[in-house]
């Protein structure tokens, strides 16, 4: 019988606490089952299988970058949205690493729904690019340049690979995020110009 109060979703709920305290690698259903105080068995009344719970784990953290994304770029326009998106992607990757390693994992999927559904992350990145009056092939070449400097800055700093300077690494991020505000305003002009944005 499943037991009292414990269901579905409270499931994932304590799957996502745990990877988060515990990381991805030392997860397993019997430490999930453990830190719920159930048996191993008792799991699978709510959740089919380890893939399964994957899965919804993968939703929830999607959703999660999705709603922080979203209340980023709210209201905001141009270099502020783009600033606003940068910080709060970088905060969130530090503050919630291993579901950030989730989120990067998905890309990797078998599970083609839920690769699909990680793709609408960039939604919030494409539309804050739009205000740069670039063209939608524009906007896919800079929104790979966005991802790509955000991340690198995440996965840098957390090798530990700007602690050797006494610079502030808020400093240097911003300096990054300016580098590609820059790049983007400078690709708008050229495209109203009949030039390409990226050579």
């Amino acid at each position: 019988m499943p037991r009292q109060g414990l269901n579905r979703d409270a499931v994932i709920q304590a799957a996502l606490r745990l990877i988060e305290k515990q990381g991805m690698a030392s997860f397993s259903m019997a430490e999930l089952a453990k830190s719920l105080d159930v048996k191993t068995a008792s799991l699978y009344n709510h959740i089919e299988s380890m893939d399964a719970l994957f899965a919804e784990v993968g939703r929830c953290v999607i959703n999660k970058m999705l709603e922080i994304e979203a209340q980023a770029i709210e209201g905001r326009h141009g270099d502020d949205a783009l600033f606003s998106l940068a910080l709060s992607y970088r905060a969130f990757a530090r503050e919630h690493y291993e579901w950030y390693r989730i989120l990067m994992s998905l890309v990797k999927t078998p599970n083609k729904l839920l690769e699909r559904e990680a793709e609408r992350i960039v939604d919030p990145i494409l539309k804050t690019l739009a205000e740069y009056g670039l063209d939608s092939t524009e906007r896919i070449h800079w929104q790979r340049v966005l991802r790509s400097v955000m991340h690198g800055f995440v996965m840098h700093e957390q090798a530990g690979g700007f602690s050797h300077f006494p610079a502030d690494r808020e400093e240097s991020y911003r300096i990054a995020i300016r580098c590609v505000a820059d790049g983007l305003r400078a690709a708008g002009k050229e495209g109203q110009n009949g030039q390409h944005g990226i050579i």
